[in-house]
């Protein structure tokens, strides 16, 4: 498993995801897991200041997954907010 995001993917879904295929069946099946390990890691980042910067750290690490969590890129969206409107 040579690919960061592979490896990034394997942590927040707690199984080994080697392939892009792999990865994209685990964000598509539960993107909710992914919204809420994204939203975590805006909570604990220093950058993160205001609802706008964890917004933007959101879609900073959805680019980062690019089609590997683009089809689910959506539904990611969607449960990040309601963590965040909770949070708010």
């Amino acid at each position: 498993m040579s690919d960061t995001r592979h490896r990034q993917l394997s942590r927040i879904y707690g199984k080994t995801i080697e392939t892009d295929r792999d990865a994209r069946a685990a964000v598509a099946g539960a993107p909710g897991i992914l919204a809420s390990a994204l939203f975590m890691e805006a909570v604990e980042s220093d950058d993160v200041t205001s609802l706008d910067s964890a917004r933007t750290y959101l879609e900073d690490r959805i680019a980062f997954f690019g089609d590997l969590a683009s089809a689910a890129a959506g539904a990611v969206r969607t449960g990040f907010e309601e963590r965040l409107h909770a949070w708010a």
